[in-house]
């Protein structure tokens, strides 16, 4: 189920973007909103909308879904429903943010929490397959939220 909702998010990514999609293998991220390090193995696909970014990470320059490693993206979440989809996580802290974190049967997850609340609550989503939980691990490590996009269509 979760690799349906991934392709079909992607597929959409794609279609739905307002300024295409910018692939780059150089070993760190940057706009307006956040910046990583991540492994030069990889390939990273940045789809730019209106007013945040979603960026695909896959092990090829053939950025077709036989290749997709993961991605890190913004979304708007309610906290019982991650507790409830995701049962085998926990909650933790990220510098100043809640999180809720784990592994399930495809690899690591985060979801850092952006605000205090339970319901609506806008967040910064990371997950990958278990076999790159080192690109995971280096890109978490490095990650800088230096600004809370305002995404007016998940609110």
């Amino acid at each position: 189920m979760l690799v349906v909702v991934i392709v079909a998010f992607a597929a959409l990514s794609y279609w739905n973007s307002t300024s295409g999609k910018v692939k780059s293998s150089n070993g760190t991220f940057e706009d307006q909103y956040i910046s990583f390090s991540y492994p030069t193995s990889l390939v990273a696909v940045q789809y730019t909308y209106e007013n945040y970014t979603l960026v695909d990470f896959y092990n090829s320059t053939d950025t077709n879904f036989a290749h997709y490693v993961g991605n890190i993206r913004f979304s708007t979440n309610n906290l019982t429903n991650l507790q409830r989809v995701y049962s085998e996580g926990a909650m933790g802290k990220y510098k100043s943010y809640r999180t809720w974190q784990g592994t399930d049967i495809n690899g690591p997850y985060v979801f850092i929490l952006l605000d205090s609340g339970n319901t609506g609550v806008q967040t910064l989503q990371m997950d990958f397959k278990s076999e790159y939980r080192a690109a995971y691990n280096e890109i978490l490590k490095t990650l800088n939220i230096k600004q809370i996009p305002v995404l007016d269509i998940l609110r």
